[in-house]
């Protein structure tokens, strides 16, 4: 810790240089002739611009930055019309970019779904029972984000804890990363999956030591599961639109923009919330890159759109999680020697498909957790830019988890982006070392080592298999101890812990480099969209004194496209 107060200070002494200093380097003859919409003064205003300095204010004129600096030079962009706000100490940021979550799911998780997160086996059968009881008949039961680390014995549920339950009705349960089923006698047989079905390429069956089924499906074995036909299960009534509530619950956390999973009819939708101005939060929509023939033949370009929605990368899927035994490695994992994860693709498969997309000039993401799968992923990227030419596509390995020492430059060397989510390593870190092993868990959650290599980070949470909460995120990636459920650990290899001012230019500037937004968004700076992000208090010296308090300071004002959106 104490090299890492070192650091910190020295920031600080950095910041100190240019306290009350303007954004732009360069006088302005007509400076003054604009007066603003809004006057943000007296604040904590961290510009992460390139000199990283510290102002006072922030004035806004339309949906733009005029100004940002010291108080007294704020108020020359005063007018009769200029509505000033006091901001007593408060931080402003630039708005904060979450660069990987799955929008719409996550709006379902807050709306209509059943979610087990945290919840213990006994708890898990309880909720299950009183969603049974208060559906039709043989109503299918599905629900989300079971983690076995919650249970006693932190083993692998089965089938059989399901159907002492639910005999009857169809049980499909998906582990919290997601890459893993939970599913009863009863959709075992309605799919006829058996001792004798095979596992499917990319994909795991797992079995009791008489080969039957214990009713966990890893990876691509998830698909076996389809076509389960019964009535739907009754929950509470959920709200008319999702989307919108999950917007506004975004601001309420200070996100001003996001990166993340959809397809077509997902930017329909907001783009007509857009055209009716119900759009207050601006997204990046990454595509499955299955279907990149069908785009191409339509003309759907990587980066269309306007200043709230745009298309974003192809995304592929190299491994699997560490949560479910099932990101590629290098070396067995410990409790099974027989493996070393699962590659969702051949090699050959996967090179294919990101030299294919590379050709056609549109950015990649690529999900790889494992060391294994982020090598070949490296592989397949450098072998597609020595074919097709070197493009300034920033293609994205998403989480990154785990990566050899030999694989770090190479980020750098072919400008890949790192898109990390801090919050799966203090959810991960359960059970990371009963997995893969001390010595191998350094290879994990690397922030310090990309940042030491000249790679620029993009933080997320990948919503809702984390909470999209990203005080989280900023507290993780500073402290790297686990947060969740209440349990305490010590820093976990702290020599990757980063700065507060690195973490949130990784959640700012960071996460709208890697969707192509650096020169709109990012950092506060005149001529940027006005986007920021304002918490209730002073978040650098709370990072000193006790990090903790990361976790509880509340964010005080939204605002997106110079319009504050939320406002405690």
């Amino acid at each position: 810790m104490k090299k890492k107060t070192i650091n910190f200070i020295s920031v600080l002494f950095l910041f100190s240089i240019f306290f009350l200093t303007d954004c732009s380097s360069k006088p302005d003859k007509m400076k003054y002739s604009k007066t603003a919409d809004l006057i943000l003064r007296n604040g904590i205003v961290i510009t992460i611009d390139k000199k990283m300095k510290i102002a006072e204010s922030v004035a806004i004129k339309d949906n733009k930055i005029i100004f940002c600096g010291s108080n007294i030079r704020a108020l020359r962009y005063n007018g009769d019309k200029t509505k000033i706000l006091d901001m007593t100490g408060k931080t402003i940021v630039p708005g904060l970019h979450d660069a990987h979550l799955h929008f719409k799911s996550g709006a379902e998780s807050i709306t209509k779904n059943l979610s087990l997160r945290f919840l213990n086996m006994e708890q898990i059968q309880k909720k299950i029972k009183e969603a049974i009881d208060s559906s039709p008949p043989h109503a299918v039961i599905k629900a989300f984000r079971f983690n076995q680390v919650y249970f006693k014995n932190k083993k692998w549920p089965t089938r059989y804890d399901l159907d002492k339950i639910s005999p009857d009705n169809p049980v499909i349960i998906s582990r919290v990363d997601g890459h893993t089923l939970w599913v009863n006698s009863k959709v075992l047989s309605m799919c006829d999956i058996s001792k004798n079905t095979k596992d499917p390429y990319g994909g795991e069956i797992q079995r009791f030591k008489d080969g039957t089924p214990t009713g966990i499906l890893k990876e691509n074995a998830e698909d076996l599961v389809k076509d389960i036909k019964g009535p739907k299960m009754v929950l509470p009534e959920s709200q008319k639109s999702p989307i919108e509530s999950a917007i506004v619950y975004a601001n309420q956390l200070g996100l001003t923009s996001v990166t993340t999973s959809g397809d077509l009819n997902l930017i329909k939708k907001l783009n007509d919330l857009r055209k009716k101005g119900k759009l207050y939060l601006r997204f990046n929509v990454w595509l499955p890159i299955k279907k990149t023939k069908q785009y191409l033949k339509k003309g759907i370009k990587f980066n269309d759109g306007n200043d709230f929605v745009k298309i974003s990368f192809l995304k592929i899927y190299s491994d699997g999680t560490i949560g479910s035994s099932t990101a590629a490695m290098f070396d067995p994992y410990i409790h099974n020697h027989k493996s070393r994860g699962i590659l969702i693709h051949p090699i050959n498969k996967l090179n294919q498909f990101i030299g294919n997309a590379h050709k056609n000039n549109w950015q990649v993401g690529i999900h790889a957790i494992g060391n294994r799968a982020v090598h070949l992923t490296l592989n397949a990227i450098e072998k597609a830019q020595k074919k097709y030419g070197i493009k300034n596509l920033r293609h994205r390995i998403e989480h990154s988890q785990f990566v050899r020492d030999s694989d770090l430059f190479r980020y750098k060397k072919l400008g890949v982006i790192p898109s990390m989510q801090p919050t799966h390593c203090t959810t991960d870190l359960l059970v990371v070392e009963d997995r893969i092993g001390k010595e191998y868990a350094k290879q994990g959650y690397r922030w310090n080592s990309f940042v030491k290599t000249g790679s620029m980070l993009a933080f997320g949470t990948d919503w809702p298999i984390e909470p999209l909460d990203p005080r989280r995120g900023l507290y993780s990636a500073i402290e790297r101890k686990n947060i969740e459920n209440g349990q305490n650990k010590e820093e976990w290899f702290p020599e990757e812990g980063i700065s507060i001012i690195e973490t949130i230019k990784s959640y700012t500037l960071g996460s709208a480099y890697a969707s192509f937004n650096e020169n709109r968004i990012g950092s506060i700076e005149k001529g940027k969209l006005a986007d920021l992000t304002i918490f209730d208090g002073n978040l650098l010296e709370i990072t000193k004194s006790n990090p903790r308090k990361i976790l509880s300071i509340q964010i005080y004002m939204t605002i997106v496209n110079g319009k504050i959106v939320y406002k405690k």
